[in-house]
């Protein structure tokens, strides 16, 4: 009996897996992508893992220790894999059941595995050691499921674990539970002074709180003032909730609703659709765990139809996460912008000059490849975008012989205590003349300050107008020329 029960239970979660999988394709390719797999063979990873599951699944069932075996084989190189990635720092969002569980690799990841791994190791024996690998799979899932619990426990009991009990402008004090009156999905927006393309999004964060008061809960988390012209605006000077979420870039939202993990969005795009997601399961369409695997089945049942589609497709959009451009590449993930960045020299190395820039999420463009760039725990590269411009930035020239600080793809370490700030060793170059998104047009600060610039020719800046208009993405108009001083 424990062994058919171990059977069932395995081959259904594989079966789960799988078919979730096949529901939530961008989200699996996007994981995928993150373990370090080609973008360009990421799709076709991701069908690879779909397809053994069910492989998994139906062996269980027709010869259920073959199908044993094969699960222990694909858990340990899973095991293996999370391992290293969590060596080197880095929890990427594994969507191991699609979007029922699209939550960053951790220790409870090995935990599942080990609880699954025991359940086939009791069918691989035909059920000898039973009693010994029961209570082995029992502990496996207490340190699996126990972690989840106990967040959700904390936050149903108060703020202080989530980081929420911060002022409005009138000084109120908001918490967790005010902001969760009636139990209605709670969307924390959050921004920062200086981010451009926050302080887009605020016109449309106005509307969804007025539009959508009855159905979904907006706030706008600010790590500065309350300045901004929204109706629910909270001030986290100390960014304790941006730390609480693992908010590492500006504009970024997190869902909060019954029963679900939180759920981040980076980015605008990304945030609008979370928000519009979020509005419409309110109005019904109730996002449960059984909605998403009656979506999940539907997505296996069209699975052959996108199959047949896509050799009949004689070509594909870009990949919008990662696109080439004449020797360039225009990435959508998280970097360091340095476009306005004061820097300081290295106290131990005089090439080396060390620059204060801000940890933002959207296109930007490099001459090292997306991978290159991507985000690695704490450590992430600078590169160009536009993404922060508004009306107060001006190209400032500063004349040949003046220090300035090459930032372009350079490595930066994140600030764990703001994590919206990053650190960049930069090359110090002391010939030729230079240009600057920063200085606020004031020619003096070209000799009191070490400005993150560039060449007058601005690199790689070609290959992003070209890039985004390839991508049908808006663009940002570059800054005007400061004035010449007087």
């Amino acid at each position: 009996m424990i062994v058919l029960a171990a059977r069932l239970l395995l081959g259904g979660m594989f079966a789960i897996g799988a078919t979730a999988k096949l529901a939530d394709r961008d989200g699996g390719r996007q994981a995928v992508a993150a373990f370090g797999v080609p973008r360009s063979a990421a799709a076709s990873a991701g069908l690879a893992i779909v397809a053994t599951e069910f492989g998994i699944a139906a062996l269980l069932v027709a010869a259920p220790k073959f199908g044993a075996l094969a699960a222990l084989i694909a858990l340990a190189g899973f095991s293996a894999v999370v391992l290293v990635s969590l060596a080197h720092g880095r929890r990427p969002e594994c969507h191991c059941f699609g979007r029922l569980s699209a939550a960053p690799l951790g220790w409870p990841t090995l935990a599942r595995n080990g609880c699954f791994a025991t359940l086939a190791a009791i069918v691989a024996i035909d059920g000898q050691f039973c009693w010994a690998l029961t209570a082995l799979a029992i502990a496996m899932l207490a340190l699996w499921i126990g972690p989840a619990a106990h967040r959700r426990r904390t936050a149903r009991a108060g703020t202080t674990v989530a980081g929420l009990a911060l002022p409005d402008r009138a000084g109120r004090t908001w918490t967790l539970d005010r902001l969760r009156v009636g139990h209605k999905p709670l969307v924390l927006i959050f921004g920062q002074p200086g981010c451009g393309a926050c302080d887009a999004l605020l016109p449309e964060v106005a509307r969804w709180q007025h539009n959508l008061s009855g159905r979904v809960t907006v706030a706008l988390i600010s790590a500065g003032a309350a300045t901004h012209d929204v109706p629910l605006e909270l001030v986290d000077e100390r960014r304790a909730a941006f730390a609480a979420y693992d908010i590492r870039a500006t504009p970024s939202a997190v869902l909060i609703d019954d029963g679900q993990r939180p759920v981040t969005a980076r980015g605008a795009t990304a945030i609008r659709e979370l928000v519009d997601r979020t509005a419409q399961v309110s109005e019904g369409n109730k996002f449960t765990r059984r909605g998403l695997l009656r979506r999940a089945s539907a997505g296996l049942a069209s699975a052959g139809a996108v199959t047949v589609a896509a050799c009949d497709t004689p070509s594909k959009k870009p990949d919008t996460l990662a696109l080439k451009v004449d020797g360039a590449w225009l990435c959508n993930q998280t970097f360091a912008l340095c476009t306005t960045a004061p820097c300081v020299p290295s106290p131990t190395d005089p090439d080396i000059s060390v620059c204060d820039c801000v940890v933002v999420n959207g296109y930007s463009i490099g001459f090292k490849t997306c991978s290159e760039r991507a985000q690695s725990g704490t450590r992430v590269r600078s590169a160009f975008s536009t993404v922060n411009v508004n009306a107060n930035f001006g190209v400032l020239s500063c004349p040949s012989g003046v220090p300035w600080a090459n930032c372009l793809d350079v490595e930066c370490e994140i600030d764990t205590t703001n994590p919206a700030v990053a650190k960049c060793r930069c090359l110090t170059v002391k010939t030729g003349e230079s240009v600057t998104f920063g200085g606020g047009c004031d020619a003096a600060t070209c000799t009191s300050t070490i400005w993150s610039a560039a060449t007058p020719d601005l690199p790689a800046t070609a290959q992003y107008r070209k890039g985004l208009q390839q991508l049908g993405q808006p663009m940002v108009d570059f800054p005007k020329t400061c004035p010449a001083p007087k």
